[in-house]
């Protein structure tokens, strides 16, 4: 499978938001979440936040994932790259798609000596395996205090 990666264009987002679509509900199914369509839409891109967007298309034009990332800075990471989404098709995962997209944001975070810093839900033990597969460690626990209950038990 020949897979080619660059930053994202206007004319991606469509099935940008497709796969940010997918993603969502996989982790939310995690939890027994149920999204609703305006809680799905409030995570789509728009054309401006395309900056730090790359797609990887598949030959023949397939768009069969996407990585975005912002700029950040904090006192324990110090300044850093914040790995907001990989996601890659289902029917595309197992040929290294991510680990491509990754390595863009991998050689742009050396050449600015920056840090690399993401985070995913508990449940996502899928997401969890490849981020440490990449080197990534545990920095920090995010806590929810459930009071709408919208997060079930299993």
């Amino acid at each position: 499978m020949e897979v080619t990666c660059r930053k994202a264009r206007a004319e991606d987002l469509e099935a940008i938001n497709r796969l940010t679509d997918m993603m969502h509900n996989y982790l939310a199914g995690l939890y027994g979440l149920e999204l609703s369509r305006g809680e799905i839409e409030e995570e789509h891109f728009e054309e401006e936040e395309l900056e730090n967007t790359y797609v990887a298309k598949k030959d023949g034009g397939i768009i069969a994932g996407y990585m975005s990332f912002s700029k950040g800075r904090d006192e324990w990471a110090g300044p850093y790259y914040e790995l907001e989404h990989v996601v890659v098709r289902e029917d595309h995962r197992g040929f290294g798609i991510a680990k491509r997209l990754f390595d863009i944001l991998l050689e742009k975070a050396k050449r600015e000596g920056l840090n690399i810093k993401t985070g995913t839900l508990e449940r996502n033990a899928r997401g969890i395996r490849f981020y440490e597969g990449l080197g990534f460690r545990h920095l920090s626990v995010g806590l929810l205090l459930d009071l709408q209950r919208r997060i079930l038990n299993k």
